[in-house]
């Protein structure tokens, strides 16, 4: 008798493959991104009327810019992990960062959205910071921090309509870092506290989206931390933050690449102008040599006629797929070092997978500290006497 062929095993749905993952995933997404460019528009504002009034001194100037950066560096972080949606149960890549300074980055981007909402409504909020004296350091990521911290902070300040204070107080627990937020607005019922952390639960109608929370600790569960809440009707609400304390392994996240790059040899091919000039400005700066081509065959042709040390491309160029440009560029010389952007939503992991020709896959919007640390960490691999 013939063998039986075995039953073919049931396809196990993933949870990113049900349409109420993706709502979710697209609400929590909008909800933050929602965040992000109210504090953005804020500052904006704040900085727009101090120029009418003519004082913007370079110190406004300065810290406006450096809260707009902050909050454009945790949109690229959302856009992130946007991406790492196919690989849902991976960790966030820890670094040891001062809690303490997220903290203060994120009072800071919410101060001109508690100005206009203070001006709207004829009430006074404010966060006042009661952090340790010293440093704190956690492993985890600053701006997926700040991101959880400007969810529980308008979460706040919703919960007083008629104005108040909340407190953010930091401290240790070992082996957590911990910070708790604490409001004196309504508080909530045991039956809300239950349904506090539960997807598109809300009870302030309108346009939310009851994604704040539940936001929060799923980004604090990849960090390795927790969230807990404690709140009775009338009295307010605190709410506790835990990341684990900084380890010995962690790299700072402040850490800045050495400057190897003087007399580098640099092809940069982006079809998008304005990013383009901001590359080349990065690496001429750094005293590199740089070339730009703003398509895949004119970067070939650039390619055949010099000799370069790094290629920095585009992966959805106009003509041809980065790919092909980092291939002749290893073909032309295999010790030149090749860096792939893109902006398309698949995981790194995956745009490099098999393609020996490309050594670094960084998505978009590219941190350009961060670049600089993959050129120099690439650069310094290459065998000794390459130049």
């Amino acid at each position: 008798m013939a063998p039986r062929p075995a039953a073919e095993s049931p396809r196990l749905e993933r949870p990113q493959d049900r349409p109420e993952f993706l709502a979710e995933v697209a609400g929590s997404v909008a909800h933050s991104f929602n965040n992000v460019l109210t504090l953005i528009r804020g500052r904006v504002e704040l900085m727009l009327g101090l120029v009418e009034e003519g004082r913007l001194d370079p110190l406004q100037l300065r810290k406006g810019l450096e809260s707009i950066r902050s909050a454009a560096f945790d949109a690229a972080d959302l856009i992130k992990r946007l991406r790492e949606l196919m690989q849902p149960s991976r960790a966030l890549p820890a670094v040891a960062f001062d809690v303490n300074e997220a903290i203060r980055d994120a009072e800071a981007l919410l101060q001109p959205h508690l100005a206009a909402l203070g001006e709207a409504k004829g009430a006074g909020f404010r966060v006042t910071p009661r952090l340790v004296d010293a440093p704190l350091l956690a492993s985890g990521q600053p701006g997926a921090l700040r991101e959880v911290l400007l969810n529980v902070l308008l979460n706040a300040v919703e919960a007083m309509p008629a104005g108040g204070e909340v407190t953010v107080e930091t401290g240790m627990e070992e082996p957590w870092v911990v910070i708790r937020i604490s409001d004196r607005g309504v508080g909530m019922s045991e039956e809300v506290l239950a349904r506090a952390f539960t997807p598109f639960f809300t009870t302030k109608g309108g346009e939310n989206m009851g994604l704040g929370l539940s936001s929060a600790r799923a980004v604090l569960k990849r960090l390795g931390g927790a969230i807990s809440l404690a709140s009775r009707p009338g009295e307010g609400t605190t709410v506790s933050l835990t990341l684990p304390r900084a380890r010995a392994s962690d790299p700072p996240a402040t850490d800045r690449p050495p400057s190897l790059l003087r007399g580098l040899r640099v092809l940069v091919v982006e079809d998008e102008p304005a990013f383009a000039e901001v590359l080349v400005e990065l690496l001429t700066q750094q005293g590199s040599r740089v070339n730009l081509a703003s398509a895949g065959r004119p970067a070939l042709a650039q390619l055949a006629g010099g000799r370069y040390d790094l290629v920095i491309t585009d992966l959805g160029l106009p003509d041809l797929a980065g790919y092909e440009v980092a291939r002749v560029a290893k073909q032309c010389r295999p010790e030149c070092v090749v860096i792939l952007l893109s902006g398309g939503l698949l995981p790194a992991e995956a745009l490099s997978a098999g393609d020996r020709a490309v050594d670094r896959v960084l998505a978009k919007p590219v941190d350009l500290p961060e670049l600089l640390r993959v050129v120099v960490e690439l650069v310094c691999r290459r065998p000794p006497g390459v130049a």
